[in-house]
């Protein structure tokens, strides 16, 4: 998986990206339709991606996280765009709070043009990219990147790289920390196993496998330490178990089915492995479709859907999703495979433990990948 480069995030950096406050008033920011398209028709609960964003005359492409952050410090949501475009919810706050002082973080990528990230006040804690760099030399952080306002790398935890045997295959426990540097939200640490064999990594993006960081008047130093001092056995734990039930399982059509869902839209490095992948996806489950002489899999009642096998376990299509996110798709894209992962995991499989016993199992799915690969 490859992300964007980390610049040092004040105007001098020598990666790919820079992120750069910019401290404004609510009366202000500007927010209007993009050319050729609308910023949020009636009747859609949609973010309104189509929206355009003035910040004391630059003009920003408007990013889910803006919206996001706007809703948290204004009370409202996504829903009251069923009613009011954007430019109209500006307006009417703006007629409130027109002085209200905020600090929007401005995301100047390698290409195209600034996209406007969180708002939020001017005087809470900020961490920025140069401090994560310093963190990530200091600490051996494996596969940093930026995407979206986050900033996201693995550690290896205080008890070191301990290898966990689960049915044939060889993990070692890593975390997964998401640390935010546009002021929207807190560090997040995700419990993470490493398949050995294939340097699949395995993310459990659920609050099942989740710890939150506390906000601190020095977010630096509270980071620092939550780095040098983590180790959750009991998430280990948790997560060895769910992979060693996933292994003596006999994967549904349903659950088979939301994988294929996201695979058919995660975009890859390279795009024209995406029927590799599709294939690969086919083979593994036995062809589903074919299998039940079936035109279309919703058509099937969603309770059927839980009952019914395919012919792989879940613990190969966990396999399928982690080498996908890990080897193949884009930065962006990998992240809603990963969560895939974290759910699965967390929720109890419709046909669990219905397999006798947990079997050999493929190294890789696809072919070897055709660019740079990293560790989730």
């Amino acid at each position: 998986m490859v992300g964007q480069g980390i610049g040092n995030g004040d105007g001098n950096g020598d990666g790919r990206v820079r992120v750069e406050p910019y401290v404004t008033t609510l009366g202000r920011l500007k927010v209007s339709a993009a050319p050729g398209g609308s910023a949020g028709r009636r009747g859609e609960t949609t973010l309104p991606d189509r929206a355009l964003v003035d910040i004391d005359g630059a003009q920003c492409v408007v990013s889910p996280r803006f919206w996001k952050s706007v809703f948290a410090r204004y009370r409202f949501g996504a829903s009251t765009f069923r009613y009011f475009r954007p430019e109209e919810v500006f307006q009417r706050i703006c007629d409130v709070s027109r002085d209200d002082r905020l600090r929007v973080m401005v995301e100047h990528p390698a290409k195209g043009p600034p996209v406007a990230l969180a708002v939020s006040h001017p005087d809470q804690p900020l961490l920025t990219i140069g401090d994560l760099r310093g963190l990530v030399r200091s600490h051996g952080a494996e596969n940093p990147f930026y995407r979206d306002g986050v900033v996201s790398c693995t550690f290896t935890p205080r008890s070191g790289t301990q290898a966990l045997a689960i049915g044939g295959d060889d993990f070692a426990n890593r975390f997964t920390l998401d640390v935010p540097v546009d002021g929207f939200g807190s560090p997040r640490i995700h419990v993470a196993l490493l398949r050995l064999i294939c340097v699949n990594g395995v993310v459990g993006y659920h609050r099942a496998f989740a710890s939150d960081v506390p906000a601190s008047r020095n977010p630096l130093h509270t980071l620092t330490r939550a780095i040098e001092c983590f180790d959750h056995a009991d998430g280990y734990a948790a997560l060895r178990e769910r992979f060693q039930a996933a292994q003596a399982s006999w994967a549904s059509v349903r659950e088979a089915h939301l994988l294929h869902r996201h695979l058919v839209k995660t975009k890859l490095i390279d795009p024209q492995r995406k029927t590799a992948v599709i294939e690969s996806f086919d083979q593994l489950t036995g062809r589903i479709q074919e299998f039940y002489g079936i035109t279309n899999i919703d058509t099937l009642p969603p309770r059927r859907q839980r009952l019914l096998p395919v012919k792989c376990r879940v613990y190969d299509l966990l396999n399928l999703a982690s080498e996908v996110a890990t080897h193949a798709a884009e930065a962006r894209d990998a992240r809603p495979l990963q969560s895939w992962i974290g759910s699965t995991l967390a929720e109890e499989f419709d046909l669990e433990g219905t397999a006798d016993h947990a079997t050999e199992f493929a190294d890789l799915f696809l072919d070897a990948p055709a660019g740079p690969s990293a560790q989730a």
